[in-house]
């Protein structure tokens, strides 16, 4: 990977894109008058700083990818109008909670999550890629939404650049009341374009039985998995597929009866 700025960049961003460089031990390369395409030639991970937030590249995709909530607007609108949402109901989330996503992608769970829990709980978004991890944090730090709640509730998300089975190793039993695991499915659905420019920086490793043992080990009350459903997974782990499915995908709750609040 490399970091550059936009074309005549102000010498804000070009401190700031020397300060990701520096952060990530990679090069930081002026960027004059090249294209992507001749950056490219110097990296296939070209991540650029510019006004408006930073932007990644590959060469795997047509797209850059960058931080937008996506759906997680519309589902917070029909929270406020008193809808339901799937994902709410299969954790079980209140006020109050505290919510581990293992796997935060491009954290539109954890900002529906973040809106539900309200002001008194505790979001906690894990991502093991560097490139997304920055991109979705400096988003929800700066991300400027007409909708005051949405906005609250991103600014309420905390964004860890780890591992998650490294991090629950290191957590307490009992310390988050759901631990929820959303991984990138092998079977992509092709409604799901929003995350396309995600998927050169993902990752793709496999949900593993000590994750989930973990998991159950931390949560208070539910380790929840969002799948493909048609995924093994939800059988091969003891996931219960929840009542209620979202066209390709659902989910898969594992009640543990923790220690209550």
């Amino acid at each position: 990977m490399i970091v550059t700025t936009r074309h005549e960049a102000s010498p804000e961003i070009q401190e700031q894109a020397q300060t990701l460089a520096c952060k990530f031990g990679v090069r930081f390369v002026e960027r004059k008058k090249m294209s992507v395409a001749r950056l490219h030639e110097m990296s296939n991970h070209v991540l650029v700083v510019t006004d408006n937030g930073l932007r990644a590249y590959s060469k795997e995709a047509p797209e850059p990818f960058f931080f937008h909530p996506g759906m997680a607007m519309l589902r917070i609108k029909r929270l406020l109008s008193g809808d339901t949402d799937v994902m709410v109901q299969a954790c079980g989330l209140r006020k109050g909670d505290s919510f581990l996503d293992c796997t935060l992608g491009l954290a539109a769970d954890s900002i529906v999550a973040s809106f539900a829990v309200g002001t008194e709980g505790r979001i906690v978004g894990l991502e093991s890629e560097r490139i997304p991890g920055i991109i979705v944090e400096e988003g929800l730090k700066r991300y400027e939404s007409p909708l005051k709640e949405a906005e609250e509730a991103m600014r309420r998300i905390k964004v860890v650049p780890m591992h998650h089975l490294t991090f629950l190793r290191q957590c307490e039993n009992n310390s988050f009341d759901i631990v929820y695991f959303d991984p990138m499915f092998f079977q992509a659905i092709a409604t799901s374009e929003s995350i396309a420019p995600l998927r050169p920086f993902a990752n793709y490793e496999k949900l593993s039985h000590a994750a989930v043992e973990e998991a159950k080990r931390v949560a208070r009350r539910r380790v929840v998995m969002k799948n493909h459903r048609e995924s093994p997974d939800f059988e091969g782990f003891g996931f219960i597929r929840f009542k209620r499915m979202e066209r390709a995908f659902t989910y898969g709750i594992i009640e543990v009866g923790g220690e209550t609040r």
